[in-house]
């Protein structure tokens, strides 16, 4: 038997099993960006269903009548602009009061 017959055979299942060990990171990492895309794109679909409901609410629909057209509340609020806030008291103002 020949050393480098050897050594080659040795090499090509070292190779071998690397190769194998990349492809299936890759595999792996493939499905790990078409997760996080299908959940970015999951995000903004609930997005839109959540204002499109409010909408469907605004336009004098009630939760009942839009529950019997299939329709479920979002899971997510939608997003927008804070509400101020409403307060009853008036703060007193402030004075300046200087040293001497």
């Amino acid at each position: 038997m020949d050393i480098n017959d050897i050594v080659a055979k040795a090499a090509a299942k070292i190779d071998a099993a690397r190769d194998t060990k990349v492809n299936a990171v890759k595999t792996a990492a493939a499905s790990g960006v078409e997760v996080q895309e299908a959940a970015q794109l999951l995000a903004a679909a609930e997005q839109k269903y959540a204002k499109d409901y409010q909408a469907a609410l605004r336009a004098d629909w009630t939760e009942s009548d839009l529950r019997g057209f299939g329709l479920d509340a979002p899971t997510k609020k939608a997003g927008g602009r804070p509400r101020g806030r409403k307060t009853t008291h008036e703060s007193a103002p402030i004075t300046a009061v200087s040293e001497k």
